[in-house]
C-alpha cells in the first residue's frame, strides 16, 4: 500500500517527539492537554534510561503508550474509511483500527531516532462543542516555522487527536483517498489483507 506524501511531510507528528513551549494564556483545555502530552514524550526522550541504539525498542514503546492515550484511533479509522465504515460490523471495525494504528505507529515512530531538537509551538485553539482545532507551528533549529493544525474530539474529560493538517492538507484525508480508490476495485477483505501485509513488512 503506497504511502501518503503529506504524512511524510508532517513527519507523523502523532509521534509527538517535538517539545512544546508553554501554552498561551488564551488557549483552552484542548491546547493545554496536547501540550501536556507532548511534554510527556519529551520526558521520555530526555530520560537516560531510553538513550542509545540499544533502547530504540523500549523508547518507541514508551512514546507509543502516550500517543495511544492521545489519539482517538476509532475516530481516525472511521474518518479514513468514510461511508464504508457504516457497512462494517463491530469486529471488522476493530480489526481495521488495530491494523491502521499499527501501520502508522510502525511507519512513523522511527522518526524519533532522527529527532534534532525541532519544536512544536502551540499557539491556541478553536473549540466548537465537542470538536476543536489546536493551532501550532513546527519550528526548526534555524527558526523557520510551518503552521500545523491538530483536529481533536472530546472524549469525556480528555481531548484526543484524530487528524493532523499542514498547509491545508489533511493526513486522514490523504489516507481516505487511498482507501476509497482501493475499495472501488477490490473487496474489503482484499484491502484489509493488503493492509496486514504492509504492517507485517514494517519493523515494530
Amino acid at each position: 500500500m503506497p504511502r501518503v506524501s503529506t504524512t511524510v511531510i508532517i513527519g507523523f507528528s502523532l509521534g509527538l517527539l517535538l517539545g512544546a513551549p508553554p501554552v498561551p494564556a488564551f488557549a483552552g483545555p484542548a491546547a493545554e492537554q496536547l501540550a501536556s502530552q507532548i511534554d510527556r514524550v519529551l520526558a521520555v526522550l530526555g530520560d537516560p534510561e531510553f538513550k542509545g541504539d540499544a533502547q530504540i525498542g523500549p523508547r518507541r514503546q514508551a512514546v507509543r503508550r502516550v500517543t495511544d492515550e492521545l489519539i482517538d484511533w476509532d475516530e481516525m479509522g472511521r474518518r479514513t474509511l468514510g461511508a464504508h465504515w457504516q457497512t462494517l460490523g463491530d469486529g471488522e471495525r476493530r480489526a481495521f483500527v488495530t491494523l491502521f494504528s499499527e501501520l502508522l505507529n510502525r511507519a512513523y515512530l522511527k522518526s524519533l531516532d532522527r529527532y534534532e531538537g525541532e519544536k512544536i509551538v502551540v499557539t491556541g485553539d478553536a473549540v466548537d462543542g465537542d470538536r476543536a482545532v489546536v493551532q501550532a507551528k513546527v519550528v526548526k533549529n534555524d527558526g523557520q516555522g510551518m503552521p500545523l493544525d491538530f483536529a481533536m474530539v472530546r472524549d469525556g474529560e480528555r481531548w484526543r487527536v484524530w487528524d493532523i493538517r499542514m498547509m491545508g492538507t489533511s493526513m486522514v484525508g490523504g489516507y481516505k483517498a487511498q482507501f476509497t480508490r482501493l475499495l472501488q476495485t477490490e473487496s474489503y477483505d482484499s484491502v484489509l489483507r493488503r493492509l496486514r501485509e504492509r504492517v507485517d513488512a514494517l519493523q515494530p
